[in-house]
């Protein structure tokens, strides 16, 4: 039986319930206005790999159980991290949570999470660390990959900076005596002071430590089921970038930094027609680009030689701009993909059979998760966009119609509201997501 949680408060609340019941954990930074106020992007939780175990389990089943979705998860070396959400209407609500084993940085260990649990307290609500391991938490980790510790937790490095706890962590694993000279010293000096400590401290652990970075990482990007994307097609005036606009709102704060929004392809390679002008091949380029469908039909060959030349960039850019983003917790969106030659051979220029080119896809270009045809009537279209030929339109939602027959397209009809379609969208994003991600789990 579901019992539905309607509300992020409510989700937030049965977790950290389950937390207080069966685990060593504490809540690491943010944690004040919980549940009913989320003021982070995420909730990050230190926790003993046992309590983690122990726990996950019952977790993913209470999840499951309250009607939200996992819509992400990673595992990695250091930390699990999942992406909640829920549709409720025109709105929704997703959080993110983090449950981090130890501060670490390419495996080499800088603090375990037993050594901040022993620094907790419980607020009435939940267990939290004190400033001193909040503050650590991030300092360390910061300055080990080179990086300034963030100037909106400067309050949090003023109360914690001269603490006897922080200055003994440093000491160890730094080898400096207070935050001032470590903030003097250079990241890779610090890096390789922290690896000299793990040596000299646990050799055997940072062998084992190491080599689980290296594992998870190579799964990860192998693999690339942690972050998803999602391509949308359909002719002018489908409302595309309206729909789009919504569902990254809708998707709120988690992904408002955790996305990546292309147009038509990666782009690791110029418009064919800048090429072809800096090889000398073509004195000017028409970029006139408010008119789409303005160029000549090409021929055969033509149509070919291009179809070529972005299938090389689809291939190579999908490696280099985009799986580099889904190998963790985050979106790539595109606005028209390879779906758009299919559809709109007008706007591509090229002017190939749509069979040919759908099975090309199939063998050749790199499969989006979620390919959105989204369209309306041709009634509706020519509404939104009078300039537009009834002809033009009916020949694209007839390719529509064509895909949406096939495995791994879902045609989104744009009649009524942007609100009704982003719904649509969301929830089979959502539920498919949800059972991948079950499946990964129970694995």
């Amino acid at each position: 039986m579901k019992l539905l949680n309607t509300t992020a408060a409510e989700h937030i609340s049965s977790v950290i319930a389950l937390l207080n019941e069966q685990a060593n954990y504490a809540v690491l930074r943010n944690y004040e206005g919980l549940p009913d106020k989320n003021k982070s992007r995420d909730i990050d939780i230190i926790i003993t790999k046992e309590s983690l175990r122990k726990i996950t389990p019952h977790l993913i089943r209470l999840i499951d159980n309250s009607g939200w979705k996992i819509i992400t998860y990673l595992n990695s070396d250091r930390l699990i991290t999942f992406v909640c959400a829920i549709n409720n209407g025109n709105n929704t609500e997703l959080v993110q949570w983090d449950f981090f084993v130890n501060t670490s940085v390419f495996g080499i260990l800088l603090m375990d999470a037993k050594e901040f649990l022993q620094h907790k307290q419980f607020n009435g609500f939940l267990y939290y660390v004190e400033v001193d391991c909040q503050f650590l938490d991030k300092y360390l980790y910061n300055r080990a990959v080179g990086s300034e510790y963030p100037k909106k937790y400067q309050s949090t490095k003023e109360k914690a900076q001269h603490l006897p706890l922080v200055k003994e962590k440093l000491k160890k694993v730094f080898q400096v005596a207070s935050v001032e000279e470590a903030d003097r010293v250079g990241g890779r000096k610090l890096l390789w002071r922290a690896i000299a400590y793990n040596i000299k401290k646990r050799p055997w652990g940072l062998t084992k430590d190491v080599g689980c970075f290296l594992y998870t990482f190579m799964r990860n990007y192998v693999c690339s089921n942690t972050g998803f994307t999602i391509g949308f097609t359909g002719p002018d005036g489908a409302g595309k970038t309206t729909v789009i606009q919504l569902m990254m709102h809708r998707l709120g704060d988690v992904f408002k930094t955790a996305h990546v929004y292309l147009h038509f392809r990666p782009a690791l390679f110029g418009n064919l027609g800048d090429v072809a002008q800096a090889a000398g091949l073509k004195k000017e380029v028409d970029r006139n680009y408010e008119q789409p469908h303005r160029g000549k039909k090409t021929s055969k060959l033509s149509s070919l030689l291009r179809l070529l030349y972005y299938t090389v960039d689809y291939i190579l850019g999908y490696f280099i701009r985009v799986k580099v983003h889904t190998r963790i917790t985050r979106l790539v969106v595109f606005d028209r993909y390879f779906t758009d030659i299919i559809c709109d051979s007008r706007r591509s220029r090229i002017y190939l059979p749509t069979n040919f080119l759908y099975r090309f896809a199939k063998i050749f270009i790199p499969s989006l998760d979620y390919n959105i045809l989204l369209t309306a009537s041709t009634d509706t279209i020519l509404n939104r966009k009078g300039e537009l030929l009834r002809e033009e339109v009916e020949q694209i939602n007839n390719k529509i119609d064509f895909l949406d027959n096939k495995k791994g397209y879902l045609k989104v009809l744009n009649e009524t509201t942007p609100d009704h379609a982003v719904n649509n969208i969301l929830q089979h994003v959502f539920d498919s997501q949800h059972r991948k991600n079950l499946m990964r789990l129970q694995h």
